[in-house]
C-alpha cells in the first residue's frame, strides 16, 4: 500500500484509533474497579466503626451507671448503718473511707476509675482510645488512614494515583500518554508523523500496554493486601482491648465489691451481697460458670439457635477438637464424649448416635460457628437463655 493517499490514511487512523481505544476501554475498566472497591473499603470501615464505637458507649454508659447504682446503695447502706451501730468509730470510718469513690485508692475509688474513660491509664479509656479514629496510631486511626485514599501514601491513595491517568508518572498516565499522538515523542506520536512504522509501534505500544497494566495490577493487588492486613490488625487489636476492659472490670468490680462485703461482715455482722454485672456490648453474651467469655466474631441467634465460635467455646470446654479441612467438618473429644459436626449439615454425632440439630454449624466471616447449647449439652452441661440480657448461662460441673 501507498505510504500517501485515502487508504493508507484511512488504515492509519484506524490504527491510531485501535491504540487509543484500548487505552480508554482499560482505563475505564480500571477506574470502575477502583472505584468498587474503594466505596465497598469505606463503608466496610464506617460500619465497623459504628458498631464498634457503639459497642464501646454501651458498655461505658452501663459501667458509669453501675459505680453510681453502687455508690447509692452503699450509701444508704451505710446510713442505715450508723443509725444501729454501737461500735468502735475506727471501723464505722475505716468503712465509710472504703465505700468513697473519692476516697484516695478505696475500692470503690478503684472500680470507679476503672470505669472512667476520661481517667489516665483506665481500662475504660484504653478502651475508648482504641476505637476512637482521631487517636493518634490507634487500632481504628490505622484502619481509617488505610482505607483514606487522600491519607498522604495510603495503600488507598497508592492505588488511586495507579489509575489515574493525570496523576504524573503513574501507570496510567503513561498509558494515557503513549496512546495520545499528540503527547510530544509519544509512541502514536511518532507513528503518527511518519517517524516510526506501524510495525515497531505496535510492538512498542503492545511491550508498554504489557508493562504498565502489570504495575497496576501489582499495586492494586499490594493495596488491597496491605488494606486487608491493616484491617486485621486493627480488629484484632481492638477485640483484645475489648476483651482486656471488659474482663479488667469485671474483675476490678468482684474484687472491689469483696473487700466491701468482707468488711461489712467483719465490721457490723452482716452479710451484703451484690448482683452481678452482665455486661452490655449489643452483643449476646456467654457465661461459663459465672465467667464472661470474650470472643472475637461475635455469637449469633439464628432460627432461635446461638452460634458461637468454635475453637474458644471448645477451649473453654476443655475440648479436644479437630477441624478437617476436606470435608467441612469438625471432631470433638472430651474424655469418653466424641462429637462430630459438619458445615451446613442439619445432623450431628454424639458417641455415634446421630442428632437433629435446630441450627446447623456456620461459616461466618471465615470463622466455624457452632451451636453452643447442642455443644454444651452434650458435654454434660447445663445451658439457660435470659431473655432479658441476652446472655447464655452455662453450668459445667467440675467433674465434667
Amino acid at each position: 500500500m501507498s505510504s500517501s493517499g485515502p487508504a493508507f490514511a484511512a488504515t492509519k487512523q484506524q490504527f491510531i484509533d485501535q491504540v487509543r481505544n484500548e487505552y480508554l476501554g482499560y482505563e475505564k475498566k480500571m477506574s470502575a474497579a477502583y472505584q468498587t472497591f474503594q466505596e465497598g473499603s469505606a463503608k466496610k470501615y464506617e460500619d465497623y466503626k459504628k458498631y464498634q464505637t457503639e459497642s464501646f458507649e454501651r458498655f461505658a454508659r452501663q459501667a458509669e451507671q453501675d459505680a453510681q447504682k453502687l455508690d447509692k446503695w452503699l450509701s444508704q447502706d451505710l446510713e442505715s448503718v450508723t443509725k444501729q451501730y454501737r461500735g468502735d468509730s475506727a471501723k464505722l470510718r475505716d468503712y465509710t473511707n472504703k465505700i468513697n469513690p473519692n476516697y484516695l485508692s478505696s475500692p470503690m475509688q478503684q472500680y470507679t476509675n476503672s470505669t472512667n474513660p476520661n481517667y489516665l491509664g483506665s481500662f475504660m479509656m484504653n478502651y475508648k482510645n482504641a476505637v476512637n479514629e482521631n487517636y493518634l496510631n490507634s487500632p481504628m486511626m490505622k484502619f481509617k488512614n488505610a482505607v483514606n485514599e487522600n491519607y498522604l501514601n495510603s495503600p488507598m491513595m497508592k492505588y488511586k494515583n495507579a489509575v489515574n491517568a493525570n496523576y504524573l508518572n503513574s501507570p496510567m498516565f503513561h498509558l494515557k500518554n503513549g496512546s495520545n499522538t499528540n503527547y510530544l515523542n509519544s509512541i502514536m506520536y511518532k507513528y503518527n508523523r511518519g517517524s516510526l512504522s506501524q510495525q515497531e509501534a505496535v510492538k512498542q505500544w503492545g511491550e508498554l500496554y504489557k508493562t504498565e497494566t502489570q504495575a497496576i495490577q501489582n499495586i492494586g493487588n499490594r493495596s488491597m493486601e496491605e488494606i486487608k492486613q491493616t484491617e486485621a490488625a486493627a480488629k484484632e487489636a481492638i477485640f483484645k482491648q475489648k476483651c482486656t476492659t471488659v474482663q479488667g472490670i469485671l474483675d476490678q468490680r468482684k474484687q472491689t465489691l469483696e473487700t466491701i462485703a468482707k468488711l461489712h461482715q467483719e465490721y457490723f455482722g452482716e452479710e451484703i451481697s451484690f448482683e452481678p454485672l452482665i455486661p452490655d456490648l449489643g452483643e449476646i453474651n456467654v457465661l461459663l460458670n459465672g465467667e464472661w467469655l470474650c470472643f472475637e466474631q461475635p455469637p449469633t441467634q439464628i432460627n432461635g439457635s446461638t452460634l458461637v465460635p468454635m475453637r474458644t467455646i471448645f477451649e473453654k470446654l476443655g475440648v479436644d477438637v479437630t477441624w478437617h479441612q476436606e470435608t467441612s467438618s469438625i471432631t470433638a473429644t472430651k474424655g469418653s464424649t466424641k462429637i462430630s459436626l459438619t458445615i451446613d449439615k442439619p445432623t450431628a454425632t454424639v458417641n455415634g448416635q446421630t442428632i437433629t440439630l435446630g441450627t446447623p454449624p456456620r461459616l461466618i466471616n471465615s470463622y466455624t460457628m457452632v451451636p453452643i447449647r447442642f455443644v454444651s449439652e452434650s458435654l454434660g452441661a447445663e445451658v439457660n437463655w435470659d431473655e432479658g440480657s441476652k446472655t447464655v448461662f452455662i453450668t459445667l460441673k467440675e467433674s465434667d
